[in-house]
């Protein structure tokens, strides 16, 4: 896996700020300190599961295939034990949810609240990884 690839995704990351001043109550985003694979793996699912529902030119049901998503995305997501601890830790905080005897995943709502949609929705609408998800979800949908 090329280590630059994860970090360029990572980097598109924008979390959500709680809001002004300290609140003690609020949920920050648990991500924000997390290895540059798991940012990454954010990103990518941020851009799979919630872009195209903003997005009113995709389609798309809500759900993404758990190995499709390793399929394309493998060089930016690590070796097979290191998307599986990914998965987990996702899981556990609320960002992805699985389906269908975990072969789906959806998001959950950390990925809605914890990553802010206004920013990536500029970056991913102008993006050269939106178009390799269009044409993706597109031969997809021909199978």
């Amino acid at each position: 896996m090329s280590q630059s690839s994860a970090k360029e995704f990572s980097s598109l990351l924008i979390s959500r700020s709680a809001g002004p001043g300290p609140n003690p109550l609020s949920r920050s985003a648990i991500h924000k300190d997390w290895d540059e694979i798991s940012r990454a793996t954010l990103v990518i699912l941020w851009g799979l599961l919630v872009y195209p529902r903003l997005d009113p030119s995709m389609e798309h049901s809500g759900t993404v295939k758990l190995d499709e998503v390793y399929r394309l995305f493998n060089e930016h997501l690590g070796n097979v034990s290191q998307w599986k601890q990914v998965l987990y830790r996702l899981e556990t905080y609320d960002y992805i949810r699985f389906a269908e005897n975990k072969s789906l995943i959806l998001a959950g709502t950390r990925l809605w609240t914890a990553v802010d949609a206004g920013q990536m929705y500029r970056i991913f609408r102008s993006s050269v990884l939106v178009r390799e998800l269009r044409r993706s979800h597109f031969q997809d949908e021909e199978k």
